[in-house]
């Protein structure tokens, strides 16, 4: 074999001759693919007869034996001990692993792992015992504690995970029964609740009116209004395909495709959304991405329910079509397909391939902007949807999982749908977890009638059975005023008022349905009309003008003609849009009020005119101070006059002291060290910071 072709190629312009020089084999520079630390001298991989065999293995590869030799010297088997596993798994594994720790050098004094090897039930038993007793955690802060039998449960599969990584083997099968046994005398001893969680559906009718309450409360705040448009979209993306909500959260740009499709029946052009999901549940290694398509409805009876107009504001919002022209929704109306095609794809920008879609809102300067990279969590998405819920008097806490469950079920029902698709689209192995988890424990069908051979009522049953069939707009979504104060009041209220309010604002809410039934029975028998219910909370807020634009947009009813319909998707992917760059107020509850007084209106505010206010801001002598920030009176310049955050942005503070905090906390803590702050009163561009706080100082009269 010529020695050239057992040397290591490091550059393609190297001559080399047809002897090698000295007898060895050169190693050339490009890349340095090798380091001393495996290499060391070249002179030492000389090839001679022997080593004919070798020099040929290595002859055109990368490394050469040496490498993968030292590699398996230092491999590290634990790195891949268990399986693959989410975040959220990692953070179970090390919190229980944590618990085990302390109990074995605390309670045993012993080794973690030499505890493991010599594992008993009488040391497990105690391990659980000792667990649920732990009050307080890290930093003295109180611990919620396990409170169901689920919970316990799951805590014992989570350290036989433990186990199985520590020790590299099962646990005994006999220990794992008796298990069994004693967690249930676990869970009797403490009386741990064994009710499960209310698998109810959200309902396709529920769901339009999680909608139009999300799009329309003011007593609920989402900071930015693009916010608002994400929460809305995130339920209408999750609501066909039945996925995991958090594999909806890690959406990006792209895993979708707009396509422009021809349809074979006939009518118009329809617009499809393809979007792809990643399985989120990594245990045991990824599982296939799959894509749904949706296409358009376009004499659709209500654009509550379209998602097409939602996910266009967000995507024209930003900008984010490859094509340069395409920038506003009305040019939807004007494309067509190429003769003999089926689709033309309407492409998105690459820049935006792996930017997330639900973002999160972080403060800037004079408001919200959103995040550039920074995703919403599961918990701030299923907060909103679990407040939305309370405003509508929903009885049952309201969770993303209640329109998977929904789409399961109503994928496990159609003929149409085989049980394999039906778990494809789960990311379900099989069917067990559909069985045990998603099929719904409220049976919905009518029973009887199957039995008797009668007309099933099941439009009703599947009322009856959804998570919609409590809402009451009566039901209390928040504590009253004498509540409120009677928390604060609470001899515990340091250390427990927040645990204080969510309690009793729970007790409040379970007990209403029972308790309201009685009196409007009572009501009625006395012949009386039923009364107005006292108001548990405060209302919300005037709608602005863009929000009111916004619902009018979106509720506006069907129009006749194709073009009238394309009219009416543009108004509202436009009213989305500008929608989308709206700072809003945030709401004042009674239960956040520290004194308890809850009389204050929540509209009263001083008033002033917008002219009057900039005015106000501007010193005459350096010894003057303001009492109002110029910063907050610039953002009011950018509103409409009958906005009504107007008013809370020219506001006067008590002292010159109030400001220079507000102007500190507000505005200076959150500006990027790389950003060029503006003061639109004064309509210039700052150099930085600093340059921002001599402006302040010099003409406006605010000291920080």
């Amino acid at each position: 074999m010529p020695w050239c072709q057992q040397a290591i190629l490091q550059s393609d312009d190297t001559n080399l001759s047809s002897q090698p020089p000295n007898g060895k084999i050169p190693i050339f520079k490009r890349g340095e693919f090798f380091t001393k630390a495996y290499m060391g001298d070249a002179s030492r991989y000389d090839v001679d007869s022997d080593d004919e065999e070798e020099a040929e293995t290595f002859g055109g590869n990368t490394h050469p034996p040496e490498y993968y030799r030292k590699a398996i010297e230092d491999f590290d088997e634990a790195e891949y001990d268990g399986g693959n596993y989410s975040e959220g798994s990692l953070l179970l594994l090390k919190a229980i692993e944590e618990q085990w720790n302390q109990f074995c050098s605390i309670i045993l004094r012993r080794d973690p792992v030499e505890c493991f090897r010599d594992i008993s039930v009488p040391v497990l038993y105690h391990f659980f015992d000792w667990s649920l007793n732990q009050k307080v955690g890290k930093a003295g802060r109180k611990k919620r504690g396990i409170k169901t039998r689920s919970a316990l449960g799951t805590n014992w599969k989570i350290l036989r995970l433990v186990f199985e990584r520590a020790t590299g083997s099962k646990l005994d099968a006999k220990i794992n029964r008796r298990m069994h046994t004693v967690l249930s005398s676990l869970g009797n001893k403490y009386d741990l609740s064994g009710k499960k969680r209310a698998n109810r559906c959200m309902t396709v009718d529920d769901l339009k009116e999680q909608i139009q309450e999300t799009l329309s409360t003011t007593r609920k705040s989402f900071h930015l209004g693009e916010l608002r448009i994400l929460a809305v979209l995130f339920l209408l993306l999750l609501a066909p395909a039945g996925s995991r909500p958090a594999s909806i959260l890690q959406l990006r740009y792209g895993d979708i495709r707009i396509v422009l499709a021809r349809d074979p029946e006939g009518g118009p052009h329809v617009l499809l959304i393809r979007f792809t999901l990643e399985f989120t549940k990594t245990y045991l290694g990824s599982k296939d991405a799959k894509t749904f398509t949706l296409p358009e409805s376009i004499f659709d009876g209500s654009l509550l329910l379209n998602t097409h107009i939602f996910l266009l504001g967000i995507l024209f919002r930003h900008q984010a079509f490859r094509s340069p022209s395409l920038v506003a929704p009305h040019q939807l109306n004007e494309l067509d397909i190429h003769p003999g095609e089926h689709e033309m794809p309407l492409p998105l920008r690459s820049d935006l391939q792996n930017v997330y879609v639900f973002r999160r809102a972080v403060k800037t300067l004079t408001g919200y902007e959103i995040s550039p990279e920074e995703p919403i969590s599961y918990g701030m998405m299923a907060g909103w949807l679990r407040r939305i819920g309370e405003l509508l008097g929903i009885e049952h806490t309201t969770i993303p999982y209640n329109l998977r469950y929904n789409a399961a079920n109503e994928l496990d029902r159609n003929p149409s749908i085989s049980a394999a698709l039906r778990n494809l689209a789960l990311d379900h192995a099989n069917s067990d977890p559909f069985q045990k988890h998603y099929l719904g424990r409220e049976v919905c069908a009518d029973v009887w009638a199957i039995v008797r051979g009668a007309k099933q009522q099941q439009t009703l049953l599947k009322q009856a059975c959804s998570v919609g069939h409590s809402v009451s707009r009566r039901r209390p979504a928040d504590l009253t005023a004498e509540q409120a104060a009677s928390v604060n009041t609470h001899p515990r209220i340091r250390s427990e008022k927040q645990a204080l309010r969510r309690a009793l604002k729970k007790e409040t809410r379970d007990a209403w349905t029972d308790e309201q039934a009685v009196k409007d029975i009572e009501c009625q028998l006395r012949g009386d009309k039923y009364a107005e219910s006292p108001r548990t909370s405060r209302p919300g807020a005037p709608q602005r003008p863009a929000q009111q634009r916004l619902l009018q947009a979106i509720l506006a009813p069907v129009s006749n003609t194709l073009e009238g319909q394309y009219q009416r998707r543009s108004r509202a992917i436009q009213a989305i849009i500008v929608y989308c760059e709206i700072v809003e107020v945030q709401p004042v509850h009674a239960g956040r009020t520290d004194t308890g007084n809850a009389s204050t209106d929540y509209a009263r505010q001083e008033t002033s005119s917008l002219a009057q206010a900039v005015s106000s801001v501007f010193i005459e002598s350096s010894k003057e101070r303001s009492n109002r920030c110029f910063l907050c009176i610039g953002a009011a310049l950018s509103l409409e006059s009958d906005d009504p955050s107007v008013e809370r942005l020219i506001r006067a503070f008590s002292s010159p002291g109030d400001l220079t905090k507000h102007f500190r906390r507000r505005h200076l803590s959150n500006l990027a060290s790389n950003t060029r702050p503006e003061c639109k009163v004064c309509n210039v561009v700052l150099a930085h910071k600093m340059h921002l706080q001599n402006h302040a100082l010099l003409i406006h009269g605010t000291r920080s």
